[in-house]
């Protein structure tokens, strides 16, 4: 028994090591990348059977820790599936697609991401991106595609390659439909991207499923939207004849500031709020949206609120409701 407690010490300092000297931000590690900081072959197999490491593919190996709390986290265990095909590569990969825009946390659709979508360049290899895949080294669900990347701001998100923010916005909206493509794009002009960057970058994807219909998409965006449900709000109304509406227009009165809104339709003298009473869960939380609410109406001004589910199920009604409000202040 002492002699299996030293053993299992030594390995869980050899781990401890080994997590200094090779995982660094990368999770996902090669047994050559142990090999070349000093750690055998046989320690790397005795930490897979000892359970503090384990084997995604032949060749690609990650903590156990991690690999449990993927098996409870999709959005983890997608990580960590690409990094194993990545580091596979010689010439590397980076994410793309709905997978990128999760890696750079831009909002997603549902059932997004599903296939798992890598890119390398077409300068590493002209020949088909699936011809030098050696079977034991292929992960299931992860697709790979050759694109010229020439140009490409490329970079790294928690260890894993990744296409820009620009393009990870671009190619993931090409798939999604076209309300939660436009709430991936306004996201993405909240972090700081420009709509011209954002245009520039479609051409290096013209080859990519739905990449046609991304300038429409990129007209629709819009920055202010600080949500999902407010983009998929304005693009559901707009739809059904509403104005173009100001996002978080600010009210001040005469004692000064009164409230930040969703939106503002001026002419209509209306102002929506995209979230019904949900987040009012407190009784301190409910008075102060009724003396909000109460400054607001004083300006003269008429709130209409809407959950996610009327705006997704009913839109023509909140759209109506919205309308005749702004009719009923004209009259």
């Amino acid at each position: 028994m002492g002699h299996q407690r030293r053993h299992q010490e030594e390995l869980t300092e050899a781990l401890h090591e080994l997590r200094l000297q090779v995982i660094g931000d990368s999770p996902v590690f090669r047994i050559a990348q142990a090999e070349a900081a000093g750690f055998s072959r046989p320690l790397v197999r005795s930490l897979v059977r000892s359970k503090l490491v384990y084997r995604i593919r032949h060749g690609a190996y990650v903590e156990s820790a991690l690999w449990d709390v993927a098996q409870r986290d999709p959005a983890v265990l997608r990580r960590l599936l690409a990094s194993a095909a990545v580091v596979g590569m010689a010439n590397g990969a980076f994410a793309y697609g709905p997978l990128a825009a999760e890696v750079h946390g831009l909002p997603l659709a549902p059932g997004s991401p599903g296939q798992l979508e890598l890119v390398r360049d077409l300068g590493a290899d002209r020949r088909p991106a699936r011809s030098r895949g050696k079977p034991r080294n292929l992960i299931q669900g992860v697709h790979l595609l050759t694109r010229d990347l020439h140009g490409e701001d490329t970079t790294s998100v928690n260890g894993l390659p990744v296409v820009s923010l620009a393009s990870a916005a671009v190619t993931a909206a090409a798939q999604f439909p076209r309300e939660y493509a436009v709430s991936a794009l306004d996201a993405a002009l909240a972090r700081g991207i420009d709509s011209t960057d954002l245009t520039a970058v479609v051409p290096r994807w013209r080859a990519g499923r739905g990449i046609s219909a991304v300038p429409g998409l990129i007209d629709l965006a819009r920055v202010g939207a600080e949500s999902p449900l407010e983009s998929i709000s304005r693009i559901r109304l707009l739809d059904r004849g509403v104005p173009e509406p100001e996002l978080q227009h600010e009210f001040r009165d005469g004692r000064g500031f009164v409230a930040r809104v969703d939106f503002w339709w001026p002419r209509l003298r209306v102002v929506g709020e995209a979230d019904g009473m949900s987040k009012y869960t407190a009784i301190q939380d409910v008075r102060a949206e009724k003396h909000r609410q109460d400054l607001l109406s004083a300006l003269g001004v008429t709130i209409v609120r809407w959950t996610w589910d009327e705006i997704w199920n009913h839109p023509t009604a909140v759209a109506r409701r919205i309308l005749v409000a702004g009719r009923e202040w004209a009259a």
